[in-house]
């Protein structure tokens, strides 16, 4: 017989478990499903939070962007070459983008524009430069947006409708990526001068200017100086944008909090249910067994068995299904609620990240939890005489 298992009190604690099993059915569903239901959440932001900082490793140190009214609105393309006379500046780009509505998809394109002859501080612009060359009337396109645009049977070129209501043609001259990583969702690469014309920018507009600073150390005071310089602007951070992408998936969110506080709300009105005490066909079950000389140790064991199957087996079910449903299914609908507002990237595919802490987290918020709700009723039978359980 094992020192730390006893095979007679297993099977006694799976007996007993099947003797109540529409009860313990009951509560390994709902316990299954609360588990899966806050690991699918967990799931879902670690790998958005991964993705995002990912994404923003990609970004220049510092972005400098115009306004008007608190609005955004187009800035000088001249003040690159102004910030770039600033002691610890590295490089520093006007750059051009726009999003474009594309109507008959109900989607809209993010349109990137490039210059082939001078480095782009978009980190995936970069390595598809040097695989491609562009001319007057190309453009590259990611792999999702030519499936979009080969749906609406634009397969080598496509028109777009510029401000004055004309029609420019632009060639489809290469496909880039997978499709699946968050930057190049929807993703459209012309050159600059294309990208004016269907935008209508001015020859010395830009979308934003942005800078990177040779130093790391160095964003902070280099930041200080580009406000002083130009106090109406607003001054973006690297860093800064890392932790607005951290806030808007952490447990500290209201959507988290949410659905952290009504699982968790739902899983102690069992527990509290197993505290409030043991039905009369219980106690009179553990007065037998003391009556047949079980002693307090061995019920508790028994109890202990019975708590760690139900409560471990519905903790494994719920992180098995969170993970089919996040990282197989593609978390459907959930990730909708993720996504609502960023319409750029509702095709976008989880890539697998996890968190253990979290995984530990739901563990010790469950197993132990429920473990102890079926320990302690039986323990205050238990220490009772049978006769007076009986009774």
């Amino acid at each position: 017989m094992s020192r730390f298992l006893n095979p007679y009190l297993l099977f006694y604690a799976l007996g007993s478990l099947k003797r109540e099993k529409y009860k313990n059915i009951f509560v390994f569903i709902v316990m299954s499903l609360l588990v899966a239901l806050l690991a699918s959440t967990f799931f879902l932001s670690n790998a958005m939070k991964a993705e995002y900082n990912a994404l923003v490793d990609t970004y220049p140190d510092i972005i400098l962007q115009n306004q008007k009214a608190g609005v955004d609105t187009t800035v000088d393309s001249a003040i690159a070459d102004r910030v770039l006379l600033l002691d610890g500046v590295k490089s520093s780009e006007a750059r051009l983008y726009g999003s474009y509505d594309f109507s008959r998809a109900k989607k809209k394109f993010t349109i990137v524009g490039v210059d082939m002859f001078a480095p782009s501080l978009f980190g995936f612009v970069k390595p598809l430069m040097s695989k491609y060359s562009l001319d007057d009337g190309d453009m590259l396109v990611s792999r999702d947006a030519q499936k979009l645009l080969a749906k609406n049977y634009y397969k080598k070129y496509f028109n777009f409708v510029k401000s004055d209501g004309s029609l420019k043609k632009m060639q489809i001259k290469g496909v880039f990526g997978e499709g699946k990583k968050l930057p190049y969702k929807n993703i459209l690469l012309m050159l600059k001068s294309d990208l004016r014309e269907v935008f209508n920018y001015r020859e010395n507009e830009a979308r934003d200017i942005a800078i990177d600073v040779a130093n790391a150390e160095l964003v902070p005071s280099i930041a200080v100086k580009i406000s002083q310089l130009y106090p109406t602007m607003k001054v973006i951070l690297k860093e800064d944008l890392r932790v607005k992408y951290e806030n808007l998936y952490n447990l500290r969110s209201g959507f988290f909090l949410t659905i952290f506080v009504i699982s968790l709300f739902t899983f102690f009105i069992i527990i509290y249910d197993k505290l409030s005490g043991l039905n009369s066909e219980k106690r009179r079950e553990i007065g037998v067994l003391k009556a047949i000389g079980w002693r307090v140790g061995d019920v508790l064991n028994a109890k202990l068995y019975e708590g760690a199957i139900l409560s471990l087996s519905a903790y494994l079910t719920g992180v098995v299904v969170a993970f089919v449903y996040v990282y197989l299914l593609d978390a459907p609908l959930l990730k909708n609620i993720f996504l609502n507002n960023y319409n750029l990237l509702q095709d976008y595919t989880i890539h697998f990240s996890v968190d253990y802490e979290t995984l530990a987290l739901l563990f010790f918020l469950s197993v132990p939890i429920y473990i102890s709700a079926t320990v302690i009723p039986s323990w205050k039978i238990a220490t009772l005489d049978a006769d007076e359980v009986m009774r």
